[in-house]
């Protein structure tokens, strides 16, 4: 089955936006049976036609794998199939897919990787098309799977490379704004903003808006903020600045709204074009607002500042939202505003999904499609969206109940002007590239130029005749 592959969401959203309100419905690997052998010997039919098998799959450890590791016990309810889910942190992650990929261990049956790894994992046959799974009506086995109600953009996305699809969506994230309402909401507050800044105070809409409010907001232990004298420091925004792809995530979201990026319209080199140096020299400047050390800090540190209430904004993944809304481990419950990043020459949201891919050595591949079946019903996409996640499916973004969560609105319109980055092959090493560059600018030990003329040099021996890139 194919295609076609489109690279923002907006079609996907304007088709949400058309659809009714009817609502989201409520051992040892090397000794592990084969997907067809569980099937001869459990005698199984319908949803337990592989019963007795074992999936071994690893994902990101973040809120919606969560949500999904609670929800694996009904899966094996209805279908008799075990799930063996390793959660790890994102780089550890990225190495232990790596390790098994080069190694042919066969040590996973499905594996989630960020889209933007889609182009390298075909590539080097790392995993295998969907297609013969799904044109393969036996595997039809979950009742409730509709792949109609699959957003097609979401999918193409992150399954989708030259007209064959490799993987489902698998945590559809997106960058977008966390802001503190209830600061810029008091009187106080706003009074004292319009008589140092001349203008009132309101959730900012362009970047140059977006530093005064940090600048505002960045007060030191002692002084008052909102009424009351702060026992610590506060900073006007939060960041993150170490080598690592949280931020290539963040800066990215600067460089496209500035006019700058990775790749210009026509696939030529844009990297270290005067809009994508303008939007890291601001970036940059913005660091003195924020609290020390952003070279040490991803957005695990961003979201935990934030929970912190030290911190009055951040772009953030969408993913992290509902740790801010988690009473047991945030100090800014029902305090929080959520929106799109600010614009300057354009709008723009980075979309950071995730996939479900099955590896080419992998030991039970029918069975790992009927997991994706499975995950991408109603009933189990709204209970990741009602656990911080943000689902597959079209029905679900007409659901009464998710439109209560604090952060569904914003999201959607974040979706709308979804923004992504290259798939190519070559990615993976860019990545490693930009972010060391990205870095050092942060650390002062390259000026902004410096640093993406640098990243330009590298990507370009790296592409050579490749470019322009015309499919990503």
């Amino acid at each position: 089955m194919k295609r076609n592959y489109a690279r923002v969401l907006l079609a996907a959203m304007m088709a949400v936006s058309l659809l009714g309100t009817t609502g989201c419905g409520g051992g040892d690997k090397e000794a592990e049976t084969s997907a067809d052998t569980a099937s001869e010997d459990s005698g199984g039919e319908g949803a337990r036609k592989f019963e007795g098998t074992t999936l071994y799959m690893i994902a990101e450890q973040q809120k919606p794998t969560e949500a999904l590791q609670k929800q694996l016990d009904a899966f094996t309810e209805e279908t008799g199939i075990t799930v063996d889910l390793e959660m790890a942190p994102y780089d550890n992650v990225i190495q232990k897919e790596t390790l098994a990929f080069e190694s042919k261990s066969g040590a996973y049956d499905i594996i989630a990787a960020p889209y933007q790894f889609l182009g390298n994992l075909v590539e080097n046959e790392y995993i295998q098309p969907l297609s013969t799974f799904m044109e393969d009506e036996s595997l039809s086995i979950i009742e409730d799977y509709d792949e109609t109600d699959i957003i097609e953009n979401l999918w193409n996305a992150s399954g989708e490379w030259e007209g064959e699809l490799y993987g489902v969506p698998s945590n559809s994230c997106i960058d977008m704004l966390a802001y503190r309402k209830d600061l810029f909401e008091n009187e106080e507050e706003r009074a004292a903003f319009k008589e140092e800044y001349g203008y009132e105070l309101t959730v900012p809409e362009d970047w140059d808006t977006y530093r005064d409010v940090a600048e505002f907001f960045t007060r030191e232990k002692g002084e008052t903020l909102a009424g009351e004298k702060l026992k610590t420091n506060f900073y006007g925004v939060s960041m993150c600045g170490k080598r690592h792809d949280a931020t290539t995530c963040e800066w990215l979201n600067y460089a496209w709204s500035f006019g700058g990026g990775v790749f210009d319209d026509e696939g030529n080199l844009n990297i270290n074009s005067a809009e994508s140096v303008e939007a890291l020299e601001y970036f940059c400047d913005l660091a003195q607002f924020a609290p020390e050390g952003i070279a040490s800090k991803t957005w695990d540190e961003q979201t935990t500042e934030m929970q912190q209430g030290i911190a009055a904004m951040s772009v953030l993944f969408n993913d992290n939202y509902a740790a801010l809304e988690d009473p047991d481990s945030s100090t800014i419950v029902g305090k929080v505003g959520y929106t799109t990043v600010p614009v300057k020459e354009k709008e723009v949201a980075h979309y950071g999904g995730w996939g479900f891919y099955i590896p080419t050595d992998s030991k039970n591949p029918e069975v790992a499609w009927v997991f994706m079946q499975w995950f991408n019903t109603p009933e189990v996409q709204k209970n990741i969206a009602l656990d911080g996640g943000f689902p597959n499916l079209q029905s679900c973004y007409e659901d009464e109940e998710l439109k209560e969560i604090p952060y569904w609105e914003g999201s959607q319109k974040a979706y709308e002007i979804s923004t992504t980055r290259p798939r190519i092959a070559e990615w993976p090493k860019m990545d490693e590239i930009l972010m060391l560059q990205l870095s050092n600018a942060v650390t002062g030990e390259s000026t902004p130029q410096e640093a993406l003329d640098q990243a330009a040099k590298e990507f370009e021996e790296l592409l050579g005749e490749k470019l322009p890139i015309q499919y990503q």
